[in-house]
């Protein structure tokens, strides 16, 4: 956080809810941090707390019930009694990596041991997501009858009619992309984004629509339900890292997800979590996002996303070695390569201070990595980014929102422009002529000022403040949305048992973020810098006859202004603490502080 934004009384606390409201989920046996805390993120009713609490697998909806869902189910069970060549058609992100493997692993599953089976993950650089001609002509080269998309190709209305039309295959899509008012003549087009699908969960991503395609599978086929189950750790990791809101069935399946992870046997995520550091059994949901979604990412972007698809399909613990050790080694090349294009992205955009919407290019960026460099740079100011990497006549592009501001609408506005686009509100990408990109950023300042603002809000962050260069998985809320869920007041609070409480309302990330509290008058009983080259702020603070300790990362700046302060505000996330020296978590707190200023009355 920026030092200028750093006092609490820049921060908005959600409402209280009323004594009568309290006692209603108390009756329900809701009890009332949960109750407060859930109706800040939206559920209003007993039912639905409850639903979120348990996080129960058999209340999640029938597949059947996703729009075209039994039509595709029909098709591929004919084509893998019929032994026909399928073919998965993904992305290159992790959240189309996992999805394809979880296909992948499926289909093997369920074809006869003869019938051929395959995947293609387009290269990011030479041919861009979706569908396109090229990979067409291959697969019916190599003998595709039956293609099945995942996480891409609800826009691709022209490759899907020459798949079917000119090639003789046939397409079932699976996506979550908002599609386009044509829809493409595919044989399925199962999307909950769909005008016309009346599934109650929209906000699935490509890995969770290619699951409820594996569960109405599955149980055509008579398979144990533990058989679907044991396909929740690349559901989490997909999820998680494509920034899917983390409610309702999102919520249930990265929860069960999480817990299928921290037991995995799977060789290749064992190697990659060896590779990373991290400790089979004590994984989060912020160890996906920072840690294990990079690395899967850093394939396509650097070299190749059939090398992560690969690490996730393989038995061979040697084999799966290999792959997490080569992903490794990109992912320390993307955060190299990530921090150089920032500078020269950074030093662009600071010639522009007073544009709305910020554009920067330059002559060809490396394309795997300018979304990142959006992000970042958009996190950074504050406004909707565009980060260019300029070609002799086309320029590659990536957007990302701040401030409300919908990107997809608005690069909607200009689609005209454009050879090719897609997203959402908070991201997009596209390619356009460069002759254009002028016209483009014109449309963009013009929509900014007179609809833009404000259009439509931003997903709240998993963690804002990742290590360098593991930012992408973020979207922060808008800059004039800080909100706190509760102003603590009893000393009770400030107990391990409260952290607990919290942590039952995981896995936290986009709409169901961390919880975020305030407390007032915190008496203020040492403070000093830590850390690297002294940049933390460390206090020690009482409320009753409780002390605790917390931590303001990067917050060193502010000791100024606690200097004769005997009573502080602190805005606080509350985390376990750890012990040195036995690596683990004891049964205290402490305090993540985000802002602390003086009480004024004191």
């Amino acid at each position: 956080m920026e030092p200028e934004r750093a006092s609490p009384l820049s921060w908005r606390v959600c409402e209280l809810l009323s004594a009568s409201q309290f006692r209603r989920f108390r009756a329900a046996g809701i009890e009332p941090l949960h109750a407060q805390l859930l109706y800040n993120r939206g559920l209003r009713t007993p039912e639905e707390m409850k639903a979120f609490l348990e996080a129960r697998y058999e209340q999640t909806p029938d597949p059947l019930t996703l729009i075209d869902l039994p039509r595709a189910l029909e098709r591929i069970r004919r084509a893998l009694l019929a032994g026909e060549h399928i073919t998965v058609y993904g992305d290159f992100d992790a959240d189309g990596v996992t999805a394809t493997a979880l296909l992948m692993r499926a289909l093997r599953r369920l074809k006869r041991a003869e019938a051929p089976l395959d995947y293609y993950i387009p290269s990011r650089i030479d041919e861009g997501c979706g569908l396109n001609v090229g990979a067409l002509d291959w697969l019916k080269r190599q003998g595709t009858s039956l293609l099945i998309t995942t996480d891409c190709a609800s826009s691709d209305v022209a490759q899907v009619r020459y798949a079917h039309e000119t090639l003789g295959i046939e397409v079932i899509i699976t996506d979550h992309h908002r599609p386009p008012d044509e829809l493409p003549p595919a044989y399925a087009l199962v999307n909950p984004w769909r005008p016309d699908s009346t599934y109650p969960e929209r906000v699935l991503c490509g890995v969770g629509v290619a699951f409820k395609l594996v569960q109405a599978l599955y149980r055509s086929f008579g398979l144990p339900r533990e058989e679907e189950l044991a396909l929740l750790d690349l559901v989490a990791i997909g999820t998680i890292a494509d920034v899917a809101e983390l409610l309702g069935e999102n919520h249930t399946l990265v929860r069960l997800g999480l817990e299928r992870l921290n037991q995995t046997t799977s060789p290749g995520l064992l190697a990659l979590m060896q590779s990373a550091g991290l400790q089979p059994g004590q994984l989060r949901e912020r160890d996906v996002a920072f840690v294990l979604g990079p690395r899967l990412n850093a394939a396509g972007r650097m070299e190749d996303a059939r090398l992560a698809c690969e690490l996730l399909m393989t038995d061979d613990p040697a084999e799966a070695q290999s792959y997490a050790a080569h992903l490794e080694r990109l992912n320390h090349l993307r955060q190299v390569q990530t921090e150089e294009l920032m500078n020269l992205a950074r030093e662009e955009a600071s010639r522009h201070p007073d544009d709305a919407v910020v554009l920067v290019s330059g002559d060809n960026w490396p394309e795997g990595i300018i979304g990142l460099v959006a992000s970042k740079l958009a996190e950074e100011i504050r406004r909707p980014v565009l980060v260019l990497s300029r070609g002799k006549d086309f320029s590659r592009g990536s957007a990302r929102s701040r401030e409300g501001f919908n990107m997809i609408a608005a690069l909607r506005g200009c689609a005209h422009l454009f050879e090719r686009y897609g997203g959402h509100a908070q991201a997009a990408g596209f390619t356009i002529a460069n002759h254009y990109v002028a016209e483009l950023h014109q449309h963009l300042l013009s929509w900014h000022d007179s609809q833009g603002n404000g259009a439509e809000p931003a997903l709240l962050p998993i963690e804002a403040s990742a290590s360098p260069g593991e930012q992408e998985s973020v979207i922060l809320p808008p800059a004039n949305t800080l909100m706190v869920d509760l102003v603590l007041r009893r000393p009770e609070y400030f107990q391990y048992q409260t952290y607990s409480r919290i942590r039952q309302l995981s896995p936290f990330g986009a709409a169901n973020p961390e919880p975020v509290f305030k407390a007032e008058k915190m008496r203020l009983l040492n403070y000093w810098s830590s850390g690297p080259a002294g940049r933390n702020l460390r206090v020690r603070l009482g409320i009753g006859n409780v002390q605790v300790m917390g931590t303001f990362v990067r917050g060193a700046a502010h000791m100024s202004a606690l200097n004769g302060a005997s009573h502080v505000d602190v805005i606080f996330r509350i985390e376990p603490a750890w012990s040195p020296q036995e690596g683990e978590s004891t049964r205290e707190i402490t305090l993540k502080i985000l802002a602390i200023a003086p009480s004024p009355s004191v």
